[in-house]
C-alpha cells in the first residue's frame, strides 16, 4: 500500500473529526478503519503516530526516509514538524528548495543554490548566498551523490546547521533527494532588522 496524499488528507480530516469527539486513539483508529477500510491500516497507524508523538529530527527523518515524494508532504508530517520544533528541507521539481514545519519558506534554486536562514523579528527568512551561519547548500547531481546501488540523486543538501537528520525519498519510483531534518533550536539567532 503506497501512501497517497488526497486520501491521507481525508483520513487526516476524518480522524481529527473523531478526536474532537474522543480522545481515545483505539475508538479514533476503529472508527477510521471503518470509514475508509481495513486497506488504509498503515495508513491510519502512521497518521495516528506521527499526529500524537513527540518527534526529534532524528525520529521525523526515519519516518519520512523512503517515501515517494511525488505528491510532496503531507499535512500531517509537517504540523508534526511545527510541533516539535523541527524544519524538513527538500526540493521541488528541479527548481526550488523548500522549508516546511518550523520555518516555511522557499528559494528557486536552479541548478543548485547556496542559501542562509536569518530571524527578522519573529520569522525567520531564507536569504540567498552564503551568511555566517545557518547556511543550507543545494546540490544539483554532485558526484558522489549515489545510492546503494550506484544511481545518481538528483539533489542533495550541506548544512553547517547542527544536529541535521538525512533521508532518503524518490519521486515517481526514482531516486530524487536526500533531504534534510533539523531542529530549530539549533539555529543561529542573531536577529537581523
Amino acid at each position: 500500500m503506497e501512501f497517497n496524499r488526497g486520501i491521507c488528507h481525508e483520513i487526516d480530516l476524518f480522524m481529527q473529526g473523531a478526536a474532537s469527539v474522543t480522545e481515545d486513539r483505539q475508538k479514533i483508529r476503529e472508527k477510521t478503519l471503518i470509514r475508509f477500510g481495513k486497506a488504509y491500516k498503515k495508513v491510519v497507524d502512521y497518521l495516528l503516530l506521527i499526529q500524537s508523538e513527540c518527534l526529534n529530527e532524528e525520529q521525523l527523518a526515519r519516518m519520512l526516509n523512503g517515501r515517494d515524494m511525488e505528491d510532496g508532504l503531507f499535512d500531517s508530517e509537517i504540523d508534526a514538524a511545527r510541533r516539535n520544533g523541527l524544519v524538513i528541507v527538500h526540493p521541488y521539481s528541479d527548481d526550488l528548495v523548500e522549508l516546511y514545519g518550523d520555518i516555511r519558506a522557499e528559494q528557486s534554486c536552479f541548478g543548485g543554490g547556496r542559501f542562509h536562514l536569518i530571524k527578522s523579528g519573529d520569522d525567520w527568512q531564507m536569504i540567498s548566498g552564503s551568511g555566517a551561519s545557518n547556511n543550507i547548500e543545494t546540490l544539483w547531481y554532485a558526484e558522489d551523490a549515489r545510492t546503494d546501488l550506484g544511481e545518481s540523486i538528483p539533489w542533495t543538501f550541506k548544512t553547517d546547521i547542527p544536529h541535521a537528520a538525512r533521508f532518503s525519498a524518490t519521486n515517481g519510483g526514482d531516486p530524487y533527494c536526500e533531504g534534510l531534518v533539523f531542529a530549530s533550536r539549533y539555529l543561529n539567532g542573531d536577529i537581523v532588522a
